[in-house]
């Protein structure tokens, strides 16, 4: 009799364990609805209340009405036609801007640790009164949220950008970039980034110093540092000479270039001195300094009548690594008072730096 009622007795428990489980996902469910509802919201609020700060500072922005996705994994704000102008006259050639087809923000749930920007579509730069239209394979911005805090790093890459310039087509293939800003007393911003794999239009060759370096440009890097107060003040000679008096600077720590026979580097530290005239130190490195000279000669710049002469200066600031790599010319550059030096050896001056009194 026990053995016939066994299985009677082990239904209703399968069956409470069956209803269990169902509440427990239907509230899992409820839950990240909840969830995603609330972090699209914040979405949308968060980038309503930057387009109104922005439009009170003189900004025109535009957009279509977005559109909220991405449940259950993801909550995504979709804006499409989104143009941005800073403020000035366009047909002064002042300001900047950028038109995208649709830009999507993105956050993982349900934690959300970063926020995602990536532009698809048809896009294009405005610099004054020239206008670039460019497309992309693809163009991702990344900001690491961090609880009660305002993002203080976005690292962003661009492939397969074709843009049409004024000047003919440039394409890239790799463009990635990370930067970080703070407000303490130590650095304000640094930055890094690297182009890879571009091709200039003709028409930028045509200038006899760039002609014997060919179209191709192989690797542009950049890490820099700006260090000092950035203060808000009415003018921007106001603002330098508080950035100046904070001690501020900007370090280069490295700038590559990689193009044609040029293989170079350039590590410098600018400040401006107490006339707000710019001031800087540093050093260039050119790998296989011969090679680059030759370019040179071959566009005009260095005449071949002085091409030996050059070369014997360059060689001897030059070393070979010990590693057994090609020949490094190490050449000390500096600005100082408007004189352009290289081995302290004066080159030119410059005009001095005529800032905007407003």
């Amino acid at each position: 009799m026990n053995a016939k009622q066994a299985p009677s007795t082990r239904a209703p428990v399968l069956g409470r364990i069956l209803f269990g489980v169902l509440i427990l996902l239907a509230a899992l469910v409820a839950g990240q609805s909840l969830l995603w509802r609330w972090t699209t919201g914040a979405l949308a609020e968060g980038f309503s209340d930057w387009v109104i700060r922005h439009r009170a500072q003189g900004w025109t922005i535009n957009h279509d009405i977005p559109d909220r996705s991405g449940w259950p994994f993801a909550a995504r704000l979709m804006i499409p036609r989104l143009s941005i102008e800073s403020p000035g006259d366009e047909t002064a050639g002042q300001g900047m801007g950028w038109q995208v087809q649709a830009i999507t923000l993105s956050t993982p749930l349900p934690l959300p640790d970063a926020l995602r920007l990536e532009a698809t579509g048809p896009q294009a730069l405005r610099l004054g009164a020239t206008r670039i239209p460019f497309t992309t394979e693809s163009f991702i911005a990344l900001l690491p949220l961090e609880a009660g805090q305002p993002p203080r790093r976005a690292n962003a890459l661009l492939l397969g950008m074709v843009a049409q310039t004024p000047d003919g087509v440039l394409t890239v293939n790799r463009l990635g970039g990370d930067a970080n800003w703070s407000r303490n007393a130590e650095t304000t911003l640094t930055l890094q980034f690297a182009a890879e794999e571009a091709t200039l239009p003709p028409a930028w060759l045509r200038a006899p110093a760039l002609a014997g370096f060919g179209p191709r440009l192989a690797r542009l890097e950049f890490d820099g540092a700006l260090y000092g107060s950035v203060l808000p003040l009415p003018s921007l000679r106001e603002q330098l000479d508080a950035w100046r008096a904070s001690d501020g600077k900007l370090d280069v720590r490295q700038l590559r270039l990689a193009w044609g026979d040029l293989d170079a580097g350039l590590r410098l530290s600018a400040r401006l001195d107490p006339a707000l005239q710019p001031a800087l130190a540093g050093t260039l490195s050119v790998t296989n300094p011969n090679a680059a000279l030759d370019s040179l000669a071959r566009s005009g710049l260095i005449q071949r009548r002085a091409l030996d002469g050059t070369k014997f200066a360059v060689a001897l600031l030059t070393r070979r690594p010990q590693d057994g790599g090609p020949p490094v010319a190490e050449i000390p550059i500096a600005l100082q008072n408007g004189v352009v030096s290289a081995a302290q050896i004066p080159l030119t001056r410059l005009p001095p730096v005529a800032w905007p009194q407003h």
